[in-house]
């Protein structure tokens, strides 16, 4: 019997299910959807194109006037006879409401957010400048290993079956967004195959942990401390892909997208979990060092210890 192996076993099983939820965060709707790898809040998004008043005793344009909004955009869309009209004055409905009203009136959502297999999307409840504001979740695409974020199609979609029938050109987004997403999207895929190698040790070293529990051989200790090895090696590998991630994806988004309203966030949440279950599987690692060390010195000490009597 060697009970210590239960605390290896324990670490395995509850590194097994934060790799799960890893994984699996933001499937579906409402799921986890804290735990995101980056969210993207474009309650802001066309503000360039709202009509501006200086303050005083009148209201008086400034350089961005109602007209120059609706023939800049006239000009811009030519598809619908005053549609550049339509712009102007549902834009300038929402200037002192902007954070609620203008992803609405653009046909956009509040804010898009990556998950490991997925993307969603939805609003801010009960709005998007409430302190403590939540994210109420309204659809999220199909899961997909190795998922591509691809966000300027989604938003350019949503801008043209929107109420002004836009495109991204007309809100000034940046390519350099969806060009840099995609430079780090294989650093993304090669996280989902570390995951799946490091939750798949994990679950293996759970059922050989169970068995150390009866047998105490030395071999059957390093082949723990391989799979538990294993599985830190492949987790720490995710979990620094993530990390690296977020930093350069945020600065990215931020450097190019704040100057049109979109801001991005690195999700805390999702780090501390997957640096969580890197943690405890490296409990799990040298709890296995502990125990082999401990019986090859019990194994020595019984062969000193037959050695002597041996003399007798």
């Amino acid at each position: 019997m060697q009970p210590l192996a239960a605390l290896p076993m324990v670490c395995s099983i509850v590194t097994f299910v934060l790799g799960i939820l890893c994984l699996f965060a933001g499937n579906k709707p409402g799921f986890m959807e804290d735990y995101h790898i980056v969210t993207l809040n474009t309650t802001e998004v066309g503000r360039n194109l709202i009509p501006t008043t200086t303050g005083g005793s009148g209201s008086t344009p400034t350089s961005i006037s109602l007209g120059g909004i609706a023939s800049s955009l006239s000009g811009l869309i030519p598809r619908d006879p005053g549609i550049g009209d339509a712009i102007a004055n549902a834009l300038g409905d929402i200037e002192n409401n902007i954070a609620d009203k203008l992803a609405k009136t653009l046909g956009i959502k509040d804010w898009y957010s990556l998950h490991l297999m997925d993307m969603c999307e939805g609003t801010y409840t009960p709005n998007a400048t409430a302190k403590g504001a939540k994210y109420n979740a309204t659809s999220c695409t199909n899961q997909t290993a190795m998922y591509h974020f691809d966000i300027s199609s989604l938003i350019s979609e949503q801008l043209h079956v929107g109420p002004l029938h836009l495109n991204l050109s007309d809100i000034n987004w940046p390519s350099a967004i969806q060009d840099g997403l995609d430079t780090l999207s294989t650093a993304m895929n090669a996280t989902f195959v570390f995951y799946c190698i490091g939750i798949g040790a994990a679950g293996f070293a759970i059922l050989t942990s169970l068995a150390a529990l009866f047998i105490t051989g030395r071999l059957f200790s390093f082949l723990n401390w391989g799979l538990a090895s294993l599985c830190l090696f492949a987790l720490t590998i995710a979990s620094i892909i993530v990390t690296v991630f977020q930093n350069k994806s945020t600065h990215i988004i931020n450097k190019y997208g704040n100057g049109i309203g979109l801001y991005a966030y690195k999700g805390h949440k999702y780090l501390a979990l997957t640096w969580a279950a890197t943690a405890l599987i490296a409990v799990a690692v040298i709890v296995w060092v502990a125990i082999f060390s401990i019986r090859r010195r019990q194994v020595a000490n019984e062969f000193h210890e037959k050695h002597r009597f041996g003399k007798r």
